[in-house]
């Protein structure tokens, strides 16, 4: 009998465990309203690659992860704004959930001897914009 009751409670709790942890790594698309876009600014590192060939190994990375989240790079967005410090804005804009994707992806060194280290992903909805001003 006690070993029923052992077993009914350790697959209750792995039950339970297993729903808190699907609810966690699910992925979700959420529909972004019309005009909302996402800021990010990264900052790009090479091993023994020429400096200069930093923003083109950067932009190719972020071609790369901007289809995982099915975004595109606005036309004339990406800018250098420091040294080895890259802005750009993604369109439409990315929830939560396509943001921790995009981080994760550019994080990773999938372009040899390149390291990003994601600064700021921020994501403007129309709405809260207009909100935001007095």
């Amino acid at each position: 009998m006690k070993r029923a009751a052992v077993g009914i409670l350790v697959v209750a709790l792995a039950a339970f465990g297993i729903m808190l942890l699907r609810a966690e790594l699910m992925t979700v698309d959420v529909d972004q309203p019309e005009g909302s876009y996402t800021d990010a600014v990264v900052a790009a590192s090479t091993v023994r690659e020429d400096p200069a060939v930093q923003e083109e190994m950067t932009r190719g990375l972020v071609s790369t992860c901007r289809l995982l989240v099915n975004a595109d790079v606005a036309e004339d967005s990406f800018v250098q704004v420091d040294d080895g410090v890259f802005a750009f804005r993604l369109r439409p804009g990315l929830d939560e959930f396509d943001r921790r994707e995009l981080r994760g992806c550019l994080s990773d060194l999938r372009v040899q001897h390149l390291l990003l280290d994601v600064r700021r992903l921020t994501t403007v909805v129309p709405d809260q914009e207009a909100g935001d001003r007095p």
